[in-house]
């Protein structure tokens, strides 16, 4: 390939890029950033030499705007390091705090004068000029070494073998000594030309809400969209039923016709809610906050059960120790987790067990919210929608336990199934 000298400076960066392009992580990166050292040690030494200037300048006034200028240079040259070491290192260093993302001129001075990586950026510009004047005597000795052995010597019979040795020793010692300072420069870039701590802090704890946030969204995508197909379900066995005549049984119009709105009111609420958590789980991948929504309280318990009472379950209803007025003074997240416990056991009904009679509770007593969903032994096993994936009571738990109470599920005394919630009225969940 040629290489012609660019007329103006816009054409030596494409050059430039071309040049990185093909260098790779190995011993052809590892020369080049050798090379590249020692001009670039240079640069740095004259920007330190602005920066001790520009802070003496401050008594004339200036030296404010000068010192900060010299910072944002540094703060763009630890970026172009940062390539470097990525490019001809292999060396993986995450990109840091970008200053212009700011808004505003002021926070932008803050964030540049206060901000750990400017700082780092500009400890890594002072380590890379000693680097590179170790570098630079490192080959300069070795060079020396190299010429004196090869001119100032006679070369005889006698000599000739062990002089050999003594110059390829040195070839080896120079590289050695490079290769060692190398691999100081690779180990040091993360250090000081990656994420400050606070930033990597703030980003795993972005990450831990982002994590946090899909998993609630997950557990309430389950609760909700197999409740609405389980109960649909139920109704549409129920209407198809009421739609064919069997012996002496009457055709029932009117109560296919209520199962069909239950159905269409299922449905709107399952799209719903997965219309709202895909818009929830863009706003997550665009890094921002999650919007917020009506989460389900214990005042739509009645509307909750209501499809599956005109689906065919008989379940009833037993809230004891909250009345109208006292609703309030149950938290909000416990009120919700109340629902799902509620919401998830009548499913479990529907599909293990049929539509045998079943007892939703809510009872308030000693500071404690006990939620329990019990149901008598199955009889219509043939009316089983199917079985679940059996994640949502494991879910359930998780969500107890967090907000410092128990969950439990099992077998009832009277044949049947029992999930049984006890939370701490001063918990969250």
């Amino acid at each position: 390939m040629s290489w012609t000298a660019p007329t103006h400076a816009p054409a030596l960066a494409p050059r430039v890029r071309a040049l990185l392009a093909a260098a790779r992580p190995g011993w052809p990166g590892r020369a080049l950033y050798v090379l590249a050292g020692l001009p670039l040690a240079v640069l740095y030494s004259a920007l330190f030499i602005g920066l001790v200037g520009s802070v003496v300048a401050v008594v004339y006034g200036i030296g404010v705007l000068l010192v900060l200028q010299v910072l944002a240079v540094a703060r763009g040259l630890g970026g172009v390091e940062r390539r470097l070491a990525r490019t001809l290192l292999g060396v993986d260093i995450p990109d840091g705090e970008r200053v212009r993302d700011q808004r505003g001129v002021v926070r932008r001075v803050r964030r540049l004068v206060l901000a750990a990586g400017t700082w780092r950026a500009l400890g890594w510009l002072g380590a890379r000029v000693l680097l590179g004047a170790a570098m630079f005597a490192t080959l300069v000795f070795g060079l020396a070494a190299f010429v004196a052995l090869g001119w100032e010597t006679d070369w005889t019979v006698v000599t000739t073998l062990p002089l050999l040795l003594l110059m390829a020793l040195v070839v080896c010692l120079t590289l050695l000594v490079l290769e060692l300072l190398v691999r100081l420069t690779a180990a040091a870039a993360p250090r000081l030309l990656g994420a400050a701590p606070e930033q990597r802090i703030a980003a795993l704890q972005q990450s831990s809400r982002r994590l946090a946030d899909r998993q609630r969204l997950a557990r309430d995508l389950h609760d909700t969209i197999g409740h609405a197909l389980t109960a649909s379900l139920l109704q549409a066995t129920a209407a198809r039923r009421t739609l064919t005549p069997a012996g002496d049984r009457p055709v029932q119009p009117d109560f296919a016709r209520q199962a069909l709105e239950h159905i269409e009111t299922n449905t709107r609420t399952a799209l719903s809610e997965l219309d709202r958590v895909l818009s929830v789980l863009r706003t997550v991948d665009a890094q921002g906050d999650p919007a917020p929504f009506a989460a389900p309280t214990l005042a739509d318990l009645d509307d909750l059960l209501a499809g599956l009472r005109d689906g065919g379950l008989p379940v009833a209803l037993v809230v004891d120790g909250i009345g109208e007025g006292e609703l309030g003074e149950v938290p909000a997240g416990l009120q919700e987790l109340a629902y799902r416990v509620v919401q998830e056991g009548t499913t479990n009904v529907l599909r293990h067990a049929g539509c045998p009679l079943t007892v939703a509770q809510v009872v308030r007593v000693d500071g404690l919210l006990v939620v329990r969903v019990c149901n008598e032994a199955a009889t219509q096993l043939d009316a089983r929608p199917g079985p679940g994936g059996g994640r949502g009571l494991a879910g359930l738990r998780e969500r107890a336990a967090a907000a410092g109470g128990t969950l439990t599920a099992g077998p009832s005394p009277s044949g049947g199934f029992e999930v049984c919630a006890t939370l701490p009225l001063s918990g969250t969940a």
